[in-house]
């Protein structure tokens, strides 16, 4: 497995623990949001404001932040937009996947945690756009397989693909299958390079 595998395998596992149906298996599971302040539009209206130590829990994913903005489309049912800010931390606890083509010791689980300053949400065209964060002015995201970052992180969840401006990839060591960089070994001999 070459290295250009590696990140779009990594991306492949966020990004199917941030728009999984099922990340985790859960019967009746119940979420919680927690808010210092809320104001929220009821009666048919469609956006919603949290501020002041916003905490989604739900079984699979943990959202922290300061502050949290929700529009939904004007049937109320599904999320057109949402906006995280300040400190935005999101906890994936992914128990496993059927995606084949994921390398690690234990393909498709593990805990992914995704700090950022601001995160975006967009139902329109099904992405997630990472910018900024306290500690490195980047976004990151961390998980048993190594860490990787970049000016702006943007997870199409619709193809499945991960775009980063200056982007930067730690690899741990064990999380590669032994023999992962080893040469691939054929039945025939090699041919000797053309004469020209």
């Amino acid at each position: 497995m070459s290295r250009h595998q590696i990140l779009p395998a990594l991306a492949v596992v966020l990004v199917m623990a941030l728009g999984a149906a099922d990340p985790v298996s859960h019967d009746e599971a119940e979420g919680t949001l927690n808010a210092g302040m809320a104001e929220m539009s009821v009666g048919g209206g469609s956006e919603h404001h949290f501020w002041n130590g916003v905490e989604i829990r739900y079984p699979g994913m943990d959202l922290d932040c300061e502050e949290l903005w929700a529009q939904f489309f004007p049937d109320g049912q599904k999320i057109d937009r949402m906006v995280a800010s300040n400190k935005v931390l999101i906890t994936i606890t992914q128990l496993g996947t059927n995606a084949p083509g994921i390398p690690g010791k234990s393909p498709g689980s593990g805990t992914f945690r995704i700090h950022a300053a601001l995160a975006v949400y967009t139902a329109t065209n099904d992405t997630i756009t990472l910018t900024g964060s306290p500690e490195f002015g980047q976004p990151w995201v961390e998980g048993a397989e190594g860490t990787f970052r970049g000016d702006v992180l943007i997870f199409e969840r619709g193809s499945s693909k991960l775009r980063g401006k200056n982007f930067r990839m730690i690899i741990r060591p064990d999380a590669l299958p032994k023999g992962a960089f080893d040469p691939v070994k054929t039945s025939q001999p090699a041919s000797p390079p053309p004469v020209p």
